[in-house]
């Protein structure tokens, strides 16, 4: 089985790189119906086509044949072309074509900036303009993701309408800050429930995170007075362990790395106009399944996140398990606000103003609401800025 992979490797790498059909199989020693068979398999499914696949090692080399670079090309314009389902949401960049050269066992294995060099030589992407780093101001008092499950930012997109109807459809889209393993329902409305309903199914496709952030949206938030008791899902995540995080009011650049996916998924995505609900969806999954097994992520080290995943002890849902709906009792934990204090020198958590001082009027406070001692804290650079009591009814 060994030599048969190696003899399709090699024969797709001989194509790749511009040889004849008859030169390959006269090389590899194979017929030309065998060639055309896995040369399909490879342009359907790339390197995964050709079953089990070596994932080894190999040194890198300093300068590149004409041939690998050829190799090079060939596969960008394969990805690029989106010819097939499952090259759709291919990515197309050089740690995805890096990726391929592995799966392929092509030695001697270029490094990515090499790769990237290729690709503007031949005119296929544009030279990086490299700026000065700008000087922050403060530091950034939200949570930072070093690991898996440590932080789940959830945004919506939307309203979407479908062939021949006006009803409003919406994708609720949960993205790993770390690993960037994403989660996409379909949902027929932004109501509370249908968010309760979509956290179960995030929680259960992706695990439990210990941090979730959001918006500042009414469905998850709450609004007006009723929002000091705190949202249905505010204590659901309370109850599950999960500290919910409220980024600026209006600043949805802070909830980033979930905003560049919707910004990237929307455009291959809605291109094509669906008819039916169940169409969308059905395209939603197969969107959700090439993020999770196909893109690839340096931060990874080379590795997908379903790939990057295996090795974790993950703290999912059952399958079966229906998220509660109601409003669940109050429990112990923290919600995170983040904020910047206004001109007036005022903060504003859950629909109350909250005085810090004109002189920190444009820096941003981390004010988490402790719902076990019943207190309010600001915090400027993490250090404790103000504190002032915040009971809350346990309803």
């Amino acid at each position: 089985m060994h030599d048969e992979l190696a003899a399709r490797h090699r024969a797709i790498t001989l194509r790749l790189a511009g040889r004849t059909v008859k030169a390959i199989c006269a090389a590899v020693g194979r017929t030309e119906v065998w060639f055309h068979k896995w040369w399909g398999r490879y342009l359907e499914a790339g390197p995964d086509g050709l079953y089990d696949l070596t994932r080894a090692n190999h040194h890198v080399a300093q300068h590149i044949s004409p041939e690998l670079e050829r190799t090079i090309l060939s596969i960008r314009r394969r990805l690029q072309a989106h010819a097939s389902p499952a090259t759709r949401y291919s990515l197309i960049g050089a740690p995805v074509i890096l990726a391929e050269l592995k799966a392929l066992a092509i030695h001697p294995l270029p490094c990515e900036r090499t790769i990237e060099r290729v690709l503007e030589r031949n005119g296929l992407t544009a030279p990086r303009i490299r700026l000065a780093p700008l000087l922050p101001r403060q530091e950034w008092p939200g949570p930072q993701a070093r690991a898996s499950n440590e932080l789940h930012e959830v945004d919506l997109v939307g309203p979407i309408y479908l062939l021949g109807s006006g009803h409003r459809y919406y994708i609720w889209a949960g993205k790993d800050a770390f690993d960037g393993a994403v989660c996409l329902r379909l949902a027929d409305s932004r109501r509370m429930d249908e968010v309760l309903w979509f956290l179960g199914e995030c929680w259960k496709d992706l695990s439990i995170p210990e941090q979730v952030q959001f918006d500042n949206a009414r469905e998850l938030a709450g609004w007006g007075p009723a929002a000091r008791t705190l949202s249905r899902v505010i204590r659901l995540c309370l109850r599950f362990g999960a500290s919910p995080v409220f980024i600026p009011e209006g600043e949805p650049q802070f909830n980033g790395s979930v905003e560049n996916f919707n910004g990237w998924f929307q455009e291959p995505l809605l291109q094509r106009r669906f008819r039916r609900p169940g169409d969308l969806r059905r395209e939603l999954t197969r969107l959700q399944e090439a993020v999770n097994t196909q893109h690839v992520h340096p931060r990874l080290h080379g590795l997908t996140p379903a790939q990057h995943r295996r090795g974790l002890r993950l703290r999912k849902l059952p399958a079966s398990f229906v998220v509660p709906t109601e409003r669940l009792p109050l429990a112990e934990g923290r919600v995170t606000f983040l904020r910047r204090v206004s001109v007036a020198g005022t903060v504003t958590v859950l629909s109350q103003s909250f005085r810090v001082g004109k002189r920190h009027r444009g820096l941003y406070l981390r004010l988490v609401v402790d719902t076990g001692r019943g207190l309010l804290t600001a915090y400027l650079n993490g250090r404790v800025l103000q504190r002032w009591p915040y009971k809350l009814l346990n309803n």
